[in-house]
């Protein structure tokens, strides 16, 4: 059986028909799940491409229709009868969704869990809820419970890219991707779904309902994802948190009261050495061969850093040298920074860098002046940690700047100082 009976008549019928019933009982009825990557955009609503195909097949038929190919075999009989089917995980088609998405809904309006469902799908428990019935993943926020898990979501200062709005990952230990909360933000571009950002704004009088202010649409920070940090738990057991960097990538509201508050005194505490960004990449879960297309390029630099930091911190370790890092708070500033490696033993700081291009050289000089105006002791050595031999003129301007060069040549370190 083809679906060369189905004409385009009959997926209006269809489309008029899920109009009627709703969403689900429309899908139920015809026995179909939810998309996850097609939609059928029609009158500036979109629809679930296979299960417009199937209603309309059995409007032309009586009959159903099996699809060997998932709901990607219903998309081209849909475009050739004229209709527009979009992919979520392609950019603009993208868009064409999250903007029908955003006219559900105003930055600021608040709802309980219920109503938000009902627009954006998703469940009434956890923190972050990737949808399945829209192309979202939903973040909610609360200040409180924050406050008792020792940090603090909220915008951070405005820099060079924009707004920025910084919100901690989810787990009671070191946290990881493994859960799905976590995974589904750092992977939500390559799963074609959008962030949703929410904040708990009180109670319905006379009830225990949470309510909750939508603040806006976001995707992560492409040249920086996220970071880690070193906070305390409820039990004040030190532990890594991972803090996401989100950017407005539609309306949203920016709150005063949302503003991360600046740290009241400059501050220089050492960490243990994991507690770094390139550490939450697993260099050897992601040694392996990796397609073409990347939600954030700017990972594969990560996982090469990565990769640079995991072999350097064994070379020390076989040589007797404790590593740490620093984390600096600086009066008057909100957002933290996290130098790379330390030797407590020789007292070097190291920047470390995933290639030898100049453009990296030069930001790894003026982040190392940077941090050592503040750590304790003072003025420690400073040294540029590279995968490779640099080129000769790069190797004069760290000397210019009396930095050391430190690089990998097949198992072992050449430059390090003290060594």
């Amino acid at each position: 059986m083809t679906l060369a009976e189905v004409t385009r008549e009959h997926v209006l019928k269809a489309i008029e028909l899920a109009k009627d019933m709703g969403r689900q009982k429309f899908l139920d009825a015809h026995k179909s799940g939810q998309a996850r990557y097609f939609f059928l955009i029609h009158d500036g609503a979109f629809y679930d491409s296979k299960a417009i195909l199937k209603a309309a097949h059995l409007s032309a038929t009586g009959k159903t229709h099996g699809f060997s190919g998932g709901e990607a075999a219903a998309a081209p009989r849909l475009r050739r009868l004229g209709f527009r089917v979009v992919d979520v995980r392609e950019v603009a088609d993208s868009e064409v969704v999250q903007s029908s998405l955003d006219m559900e809904l105003l930055p600021g309006e608040i709802k309980t869990r219920a109503e938000l469902a009902a627009i954006f799908g998703g469940g009434s428990q956890g923190g972050v809820l990737p949808s399945g019935t829209t192309p979202t993943v939903l973040i909610y926020s609360d200040p409180k419970v924050g406050e008792e898990l020792g940090y603090i979501d909220g915008w951070a200062p405005e820099d060079e890219n924009g707004p920025l709005f910084e919100y901690t990952g989810h787990g009671l230990n070191d946290q990881t991707f493994d859960g799905v909360g976590n995974r589904s933000i750092r992977d939500h571009a390559l799963q074609g779904r959008a962030l949703r950002l929410f904040k708990a704004a009180g109670t319905v009088p006379g009830s225990d309902t949470v309510l909750h202010r939508y603040v806006g649409r976001f995707n992560l920070d492409e040249q920086q994802p996220f970071d880690a940090r070193w906070r305390a738990n409820k039990a004040g057991v030190m532990r890594k948190v991972i803090v996401f960097r989100l950017r407005p990538t539609g309306p949203f509201e920016q709150l005063v009261s949302d503003n991360i508050p600046p740290a009241s005194e400059t501050t220089a505490v050492l960490v243990p050495v994991d507690v770094t960004t390139s550490s939450l990449i697993d260099p050897e879960k992601n040694s392996k061969r990796r397609g073409s297309r990347s939600a954030i390029p700017e990972l594969e630099f990560q996982r090469r850093e990565a990769e640079l930091d995991a072999e350097f911190r064994k070379f020390m370790q076989a040589h007797g040298r404790e590593l740490k890092r620093f984390e600096l708070k600086i009066k008057g500033l909100a957002a933290p920074m996290l130098t790379d490696l330390y030797d407590t033993t020789a007292h070097v700081l190291y920047e470390l860098k995933g290639n030898m291009g100049r453009n990296a050289v030069r930001m790894a000089i003026g982040q190392l002046f940077d941090y050592s105006r503040h750590v304790v002791p003072a003025k420690p050595a400073l040294a540029v940690l590279l995968p490779e031999e640099p080129h000769d003129d790069i190797k004069d301007l760290l000397d210019h700047a009396k930095i050391a060069l430190v690089y990998r040549v097949g198992d072992t370190f050449v430059g390090v100082p003290g060594l």
